[in-house]
């Protein structure tokens, strides 16, 4: 449906966004649609269809948008002298149109000096014409990046990223999109051959060398890639078409500001520089700070809490009263917790008055990690003050005014937050690692915790799984697991089953059977898969579980996906603005003008545009699993899995389950995730760095 008319009121507005009253010859309706600077008085073109929202009403979804240049006298009176264009009243809009003619909006926008020729004006001319100019500016410049074969939504997000001048730098450049979120390499790629920049051109062969920069850094973990992978797979994406790229010109592109060549290879210039500054901060940090035997407060919290640590853990509490930066590590069920309560009771009693902060990457790691110390505990985000912005309140010109730090499932921390996080600690506080590296690694960049574990950092590993852990079916297989041994199932108990299917189909269905059986119960239950695509991939088997669980109800479609009131989420990226981080599970609470999810007890509203964000997290992957602990894990194991199945990844998903695991599959797919301890090495040069031979210390 097509209607024009006029802008009667705007309603709400945001970048990307507008609700209007629009008025017609045939009447006065709400519309709205990814319009930018709409205002009063303008009169539109629009297209699109009406929709009936459950709390608004009728509504115009708009779906395409133009603003009308006037062509006939009293129209283009009327939108001079309507108070959209400053410094113009009705005498002075007759007389420009009597100049100028019925065109005259037209005429201005092709010359703005047309005006300076208009007795009367004088110097308003210039503020006139440039009034004119930011009206329609954006129209024509969506319009003309439309032409070069983007979508009008694609179009506006680079008008408000480069301004009015936004297709002239297209032209120059196409690769500058790059720089606009969600327009990649490829797509700029495809504008640029359409406008015909040459398949060499020096732009498109840099553009290509950080394409591929940024694909191993957030797709593999990569910080580097050695030059002769980096020449390949560069080499790959250019002349995918046409032969028309040279090895030597990838080797010139190098020679770029944001690209760093060094001994391993070559790194985009920031994460170089982030990894560097890692190694310079544990150089800051590490070391002793005193020689005090804390034996006599040990033997204390011992006789306190009717335990008897190990030696083990006896030498880590020492070595993190004693250390500025050190390590505990080691598997399910060895002492870790006790552990670190042991170094809080300690650190609390040898220096009364010094604060103790703990955190971990995930609200639910932080949770657990409160729980058991009976202290309180938060997110590194929320530690460190991370704002809107992303930047964090502390850092080395505000640091943290703390005596002990304690940061647990570290192996959780890429390269960005592990900088963050050392950034903001001053030299004499107390820094304690804990993790797991045998785990999978970080989500993002690099490889930290196991890069500062082949360093000299003060460091102890538990290896001691206690007698009441050693009871658990689920951590003696966790355990086993890590050796390479089979798994032991005693079916006389009901902590861990062992579903013996073949086909992607029946395990499937067992899977689904299992998650809605437990969650009609009011269990703690979560699926985890290695993967997203496939029969059982997260995509999939969410869909199949919400249609055992949630079949019905109110709901808003996003994309593929169908969101329901009580739906299980998960946020895929960090917001800032929201303070909700990748990873964090939340509940659908309620569909309306917004889609509310709860939090942690915290309702977070988000629009439609926003939906992007969730998805949903009755099935969520291995990796996303990590810092967190479900009272029952389910876990699809199959050979169409083959590339993923790997020992450090099925470690992962069974030590995650508390009470119950269920694994569901073959025992040859699970025979070999076993056997296969050959996890996808990251190129890092943490570990270079900190092994310099003293360059950091």
């Amino acid at each position: 449906m097509e209607y024009t008319g006029t802008v009667a009121k705007c309603i709400y507005s945001v970048p990307g966004f507008t609700v209007f009253r629009f008025r017609t010859s045939q009447g006065e309706f709400t519309a709205l649609g990814k319009l930018d600077d709409i205002r009063e008085g303008e009169k539109l073109y629009l297209r699109g269809s009406f929709e009936n929202h459950p709390k608004f009403g009728r509504q115009l979804k708009i779906e395409s948008w133009e603003k009308i240049i006037p062509t006939d006298r009293d129209e283009a009176v009327e939108l001079l002298s309507s108070g959209i264009v400053k410094g113009v009243g009705p005498a002075t809009a007759r007389k420009i149109v009597d100049a100028l003619g019925p065109g005259a909006v037209e005429k201005i926008l092709e010359n703005p000096d047309v005006l300076n020729s208009i007795k009367g004006l004088g110097k308003k001319a210039p503020k006139i014409a440039r009034s004119i100019m930011e009206t329609y500016s954006a129209q024509r410049a969506v319009k003309e990046l439309v032409s070069f074969g983007m979508t009008v939504n694609a179009a506006q997000k680079i008008y408000r990223a480069f301004g009015r001048q936004a297709p002239e730098l297209v032209k120059l450049n196409p690769y500058c999109l790059t720089e606009v979120d969600g327009m990649g390499f490829l797509k700029a790629d495809e504008i640029a051959q359409k406008i015909g920049v040459k398949r060499d051109s020096r732009f498109r062969v840099e553009a290509g060398v950080l394409f591929i920069l940024n694909e191993a850094l957030w797709k593999e973990g990569h910080t580097y890639l050695p030059v002769e992978k980096l020449l390949e797979k560069t080499l790959a994406l250019l002349n995918k078409e046409y032969d028309c790229v040279t090895r030597e010109q990838v080797l010139e592109a190098l020679n770029h500001s944001d690209i760093k060549a060094h001994t391993r290879g070559i790194s985009l210039a920031w994460a170089y520089r982030c990894e560097k500054d890692i190694a310079e901060n544990i150089g800051r940090l590490r070391g002793k700070l005193s020689a005090i035997d804390p034996e006599p407060v040990i033997a204390c919290f011992e006789k306190a809490h009717d335990i008897t640590l190990t030696p083990g853990q006896r030498e880590a509490v020492k070595m993190a009263v004693n250390s500025g930066l050190s390590i505990l590590t080691g598997g399910p069920g060895v002492g870790k917790t006790a552990t670190v309560r042991a170094v809080v009771h300690v650190f609390e009693k040898l220096f009364p008055g010094k604060e103790i902060r703990l955190a971990a990457p995930t609200g639910r790691a932080a949770r657990r990690m409160a729980e058991v110390t009976g202290k309180q505990a938060c997110t590194v985000h929320r530690l460190l003050g991370i704002d809107r912005s992303g930047k964090p309140a502390f850092n080395r010109n505000n640091p943290l005014d703390c005596g002990l730090l304690i940061i647990d499932e570290t192996s959780m921390m890429d390269c960005f937050l592990a900088r963050n996080v050392l950034n903001a600690v001053k030299k004499g506080t107390r820094v304690l690692f804990v993790g797991d590296p045998d785990q999978l690694p970080s989500v993002g960049p690099g490889s930290v915790l196991k890069d500062i574990l082949s360093s000299s950092v003060p460091k102890v590993t538990l290896t001691e799984v206690f007698r009441q852990a050693a009871e658990s079916q689920i951590i003696t297989n966790a355990h086993r697991i890590n050796r390479g041994l089979p798994l032991l199932i005693d079916r006389s108990r009901t902590d861990l089953f062992f579903i013996e299917k073949d086909e992607p189909e029946e395990i499937a269905r067992s899977v689904v059977t299992w998650a809605a059986g437990l969650s009609r119960k009011g269990e703690d239950v979560q699926v985890l898969s290695p993967k997203k695509d496939g029969f059982l991939g997260t995509w999939e088997l969410n869909r199949l579980i919400q249609e055992a669980v949630n079949p019905a109800g109110r709901e808003i479609k996003y994309g593929n996906q169908t969101f329901r009131v009580g739906d299980r989420v998960i946020q895929t990226r960090n917001n800032y603005e929201k303070y909700v981080f990748n990873g964090d599970i939340g509940v659908i609470k309620r569909i309306g003008s917004k889609v509310e999810v709860q939090f942690n007890g915290d309702v977070v509203p988000y629009s439609y545009d926003e939906l992007w964000e969730l998805e949903l997290a009755y099935c969520i992957s291995v990796h996303r699993s990590q810092g967190s602990e479900f009272g029952t894990v389910i876990v699809p194991v199959s050979t169409s899995h083959y590339f993923m199945l790997a020992r450090n990844l099925l470690y992962t998903a069974v030590s995650r389950a508390k009470k119950r695991l269920v694994l569901v599959g073959s025992k040859k797919a699970l025979a070999m995730a076993i056997k296969n301890d050959s996890p996808v090495k990251r190129y890092t040069m943490l570990g270079e760095f900190l092994n310099a031979g003293g360059t950091y210390w």
